[in-house]
């Protein structure tokens, strides 16, 4: 018991990394290239397959065919570590292989959805290496190296570096928008927004993380994407807060009422002054169309409430393809998706999918903060504010589980649910061992 207690108190709090297998170091590389792929698949396959003389389309999907496979592989031989965990990707995953049989496009749904499956598996498996504070080391590590090349290509003028803004707007240092590796600006910026964070959960004060947090910070400037610009702050001070309030001893639904609380005055307070922060930032009131987009959306979801169109499915329909050139500001460009991710779940998995999406946001956010004593103050607020953020941008954002470009915050969000059951599980088994051996003399 004292050893199970000790682990679970110092395990994920050291700072050295516990010695490894060789099969887990290559298991570890493996996660890390993932990672980059989820983020960044396009411009990481498509253009060196293009120098190559191979289609940029066969590439990706062979790809992701190959490392979903090792996916698949690898989870079986480790199904056995956490039983109940591995039920919970099974559960989604059969979801996920049955829900194109009343989807509108079945292929579409099915191809999206095996690499969703993907995703969930490679979860689960980092899960079983992993401590949350090596993942969020990883997610900084990552989001780091893709940027720093990013910055490189940009100043190298190179046009896979360089976003083509519709509107001709240059970024707040007066260039051209940066996107680097990512497939877009507003991507770009989130990351290194959520990739700040991790940084300063898990990194002591040191030259090393200045740099990276400058290069980040870069970054989110080059980009001067809105949201990022708006959610850096945000996301530091929720980091900061919670990191306090956990220092206190602030009970966890206290804590989330208290944001909750917040959250619903701060939107008033931004219903109110919408378009004078709009106009502050240079945007229109319909935020580039997205307000049409999300009306749009809602009535999509209507016609089909309960089990939604499938997933990635409204958007290959030759509906959804006439519906938009109706409307003048999206005729010069094709629509993806809505870009909102609470209304874009709701379009491809309709209700169902929405309580379950945030059902999942709810317990990542409880039991990241909950578990601060497993994890330590700064990994724990570090997780609760990655997830809080998200959940927030998710507003503005397609990015749960989104099929588009963003499928990180999805591996991140169920890495976080399988590591907190693994902590709960431990914290159980250490409650019946203290109960059952009863009180001492």
């Amino acid at each position: 018991m004292s050893r199970l207690a000790a682990n679970l108190g110092t395990e994920t709090t050291s700072k050295r990394p516990p010695l490894r297998s060789p099969s887990a170091q290559l298991r570890i590389l493996y996660y890390h290239v993932y990672l980059a792929l989820v983020m960044m698949a396009p411009p990481l396959v498509a253009a060196p397959a293009r120098y190559l003389g191979v289609s940029s389309a066969d590439a990706v999907v062979v790809t992701w065919l190959v490392v979903n496979s090792l996916a698949f592989l690898m989870i079986l031989g480790a199904m056995r570590n956490q039983f109940g965990s591995f039920l919970i990707v099974v559960a989604f995953s059969t979801y996920l292989l049955v829900s194109p049989l009343w989807s509108e496009v079945p292929a579409v749904s099915l191809g999206y959805g095996s690499t969703l499956i993907g995703v969930l598996c490679v979860a689960y498996l980092v899960s079983t290496d992993l401590s949350m504070r090596e993942v969020l080391q990883m997610f900084a590590r990552v989001v780091i190296a893709l940027s720093l090349i990013g910055l490189i290509l940009y100043a190298l003028r190179v046009d896979q570096a360089i976003y083509v803004d519709a509107a001709n707007r240059a970024n707040v240092l007066g260039g051209a928008p940066f996107k680097g590796l990512f497939p877009h600006k507003i991507v770009a910026g989130f990351y290194a927004v959520t990739g700040t964070i991790a940084l300063l959960a898990t990194r002591r004060r040191s030259f090393g993380r200045v740099v990276g947090l400058g290069i980040l910070l870069l970054v989110i400037l080059l980009t001067s994407s809105s949201t990022a610009l708006v959610l850096l702050p945000v996301a530091v001070m929720i980091y900061l807060l919670t990191r306090r309030a956990l220092a206190r001893g602030t009970r966890t639904r206290s804590w989330l009422a208290s944001l909750l609380v917040t959250a619903t005055l701060g939107g008033l307070l931004m219903w109110w002054s919408w378009t004078d922060v709009l106009d502050f930032l240079g945007r229109d009131v319909t935020l580039t169309g997205r307000t049409i987009l999300w009306n749009w959306g809602i009535e999509v979801w209507a016609q089909r409430p309960i089990f939604g169109w499938g997933y990635g499915a409204y958007f290959a329909t030759p509906e959804a393809a006439a519906f938009a050139q109706t409307i003048p500001e999206f005729r010069s460009w094709d629509v993806p998706h809505f870009h909102q991710t609470y209304i874009q779940t709701a379009a491809d998995f309709g209700l169902v999918g929405l309580v379950a999406l945030v059902a999942l946001l709810g317990k990542v956010l409880a039991r990241a903060y909950s578990q601060s004593r497993a994890n330590g103050i700064d990994v724990a607020a570090g997780t609760f504010a990655i997830a809080l953020v998200a959940a927030a941008a998710g507003f503005v954002m397609y990015l749960i589980p989104s099929y588009a470009y963003s499928g990180a915050v999805t591996l991140f969000l169920f890495v976080a649910l399988f590591s907190s059951r693994v902590i709960r599980r431990q914290e159980l088994t250490i409650g019946d061992l203290t109960t059952s051996s009863g009180p001492t003399r």
